[in-house]
């Protein structure tokens, strides 16, 4: 800040604020109606809020059915009549023109996916990555489209640029909501937009560090040498301090630098000023941007001198106050940034096997009338047929409220892609037991699979605006329900395989103990409030 005038003028007209009703450090979960599964691993006691062994066996029941559809079908099970048929036996209440738009639904997703499985397999065996394919997929599909549009499927980025732009209208207003008329305001003005953009940034990243303008308490003036701007981690511990200067030229920036005792904080200056500055103060740690250190990789936007005056004018001579917006990102940012979080392979394996185990819990002893069918679409990977029954399933036990952690009304080509993980990790698992895939290698191959489905769930989004909160609860609560799909279809598969996939699953779920735990910081935001409750079964 500029000198003790700029802050007794602020302390005179300045609303007190900080970072509202959140306390320092601390980070909103993304899915609050989600709470997670509890147990200790896939041999103990696991219980999944909305998802209990009641509800479990009652999909078994429907899933049987459907599977028993499917292998009666006999010449017409590529038309899939069979399916249309079996829904419309399982929900009499639906019009002929209901069933059939949730069977086209249901088949369309499936082709879909299968496309998009197999695009990304192509394209990573040509040296590509999960997160590159999922930008050019979702760029595609947002070709002419505002980033906004799209882009509230980061609900917590969302949050973030709200709190950003109210912080900002704290930081140029006085107590009785008038414009503050410091003549030094510019100055708060680029406190509170490296901190905005800090955070805006580290949103997008799933990255836990957050930026904060520290403000006096009401009533309270600043005190002499007090620090402008934190950055902390996620535990609310302060990572780095910041006296952020912005004098008229590196001249001034530097005069006023050395004024006070800054010692244990980094000089923050005007963007083009900081090699004059530092020249002056060779000893002092300068930057024009917050952030981008070892310990915090994401930076802030630098801001010039002349940038910050302009916002000021802006705002004392026409109201304007800078506001931040999805525009801060562009839309190939947001597009590598969702496909990280698609694809965090350990992180959805360890969900995928906590339904996978709930469905071994469920399936002893049953009998599947067309396990055959399902065998060798295993062994074959010829398994529309049984995706479609797996599909048709989930899509049945949701409208009939059977499988409350997808909600009726969801659509059915959604629920068919949850299906299609559960059937692909089936025979991801079938393949490490076989010695085909190794431990490491079928966890990035089930990466892939959340990379393929949650590409296709964003693209469906952007076709209908469906925005964040319609699929949030996707990549963790179905990761479980394809878990749960997935056991009974290889448990239908019949002793052989059912017994290697199970064997699998749980070699899978230690593999992936080690990889959430070296990645489970940033992995627990992409699952949102659900990490919390399912830490006990990892460690």
């Amino acid at each position: 800040m500029e000198g003790n005038k700029a802050a007794e003028e602020k302390k005179a007209g300045e609303r007190p604020g900080g970072m509202g009703e959140n306390k320092a450090g601390e980070r909103p979960g993304g899915m609050e109606k989600n709470k997670a599964a509890e147990g200790k691993d896939m041999a103990g006691e696991i219980t999944v809020e909305g998802l209990s062994e009641v509800e479990a066996a009652e999909v078994r029941e429907i899933f049987k059915r459907f599977v028993k559809a499917y292998k009666e079908s006999g010449e017409e099970q590529e038309r899939f009549e069979w399916l249309e048929r079996q829904l419309q036996e399982e929900l009499p209440g639906k019009t002929k023109k209901e069933i059939l738009k949730m069977k086209t639904e249901i088949v369309g997703s499936i082709k879909e996916y299968d496309k998009d499985l197999r695009s990304l397999s192509e394209s990573m065996e040509q040296g590509g990555t999960k997160e590159r394919w999922f930008a050019d997929r979702i760029g595609d599909a947002a070709k002419g489209m505002a980033v906004n549009e799209y882009g509230g499927y980061l609900n917590e980025i969302h949050r973030t640029l709200e709190q950003a732009n109210k912080e900002m209208v704290e930081a140029v207003t006085r107590l009785d909501g008038g414009i503050n008329q410091c003549k030094n305001l510019d100055g708060f003005i680029a406190e509170q937009h490296h901190v905005n953009s800090f955070n805006a940034k580290a949103a997008l990243q799933n990255d836990g560090h957050r930026a904060e303008v520290v403000r006096p308490k009401p009533g309270e003036g600043y005190r002499k040498n007090s620090v402008d701007i934190y950055i902390r981690d996620l535990e609310g511990k302060i990572v780095h301090r910041y006296q952020s200067k912005f004098g008229k030229d590196a001249e001034a920036t530097a005069a006023m630098l050395k004024g006070g005792d800054y010692r244990s904080q980094g000089g923050l200056v005007g963007e083009g000023q900081v090699e004059g500055v530092q020249g002056k103060l060779p000893n002092k740690r300068v930057t024009d941007h917050i952030g981008g250190t070892d310990k915090v990789s994401v930076k802030s936007d630098p801001l010039t001198k002349e940038e910050a005056k302009r916002m000021q004018q802006e705002v004392q001579q026409e109201g304007k106050i800078p506001e931040i917006s999805w525009n801060v990102y562009n839309t190939r940012e947001l597009a590598i940034n969702l496909g990280k979080q698609a694809g965090v392979a350990g992180m959805h394996a360890a969900l995928f096997t906590t339904g996978f185990s709930l469905a071994g819990k469920v399936m002893q002893g049953e009998e599947i009338d067309g396990g055959e069918v399902v065998e060798t679409a295993i062994r074959t990977g010829a398994d529309a047929g049984v995706k479609a029954a797996a599909g048709g399933a989930l899509t049945v036990a949701s409208e009939k409220g059977v499988l409350s952690v997808i909600p009726k009304g969801t659509m059915p080509g959604t629920i068919a892609k949850i299906a299609c993980i559960g059937v692909e990790n089936v025979k991801i698992l079938w393949k490490v037991a076989k010695g085909e895939l190794t431990m490491s290698e079928g966890l990035e191959h089930m990466g892939r699979t959340s990379t393929a489905m949650v590409a296709g769930l964003s693209c469906t989004g952007i076709g209908v605006a469906a925005g964040a909160m319609a699929l949030s609860w996707i990549p963790g609560i179905g990761m479980i329900a394809g878990g749960l799909i997935g056991g009974m279809v290889g448990y239908a598969a019949g002793s052989k395989i059912g017994e290697a996939v199970f064997n699998g699953a749980k070699k899978v779920a230690k593999k992936a103990k080690e990889v959430v735990g070296r990645v489970c910081e940033g992995a627990k935001q992409v699952v949102g409030g659900i990490i919390d409750g399912i830490r006990s079964l990892f460690w």
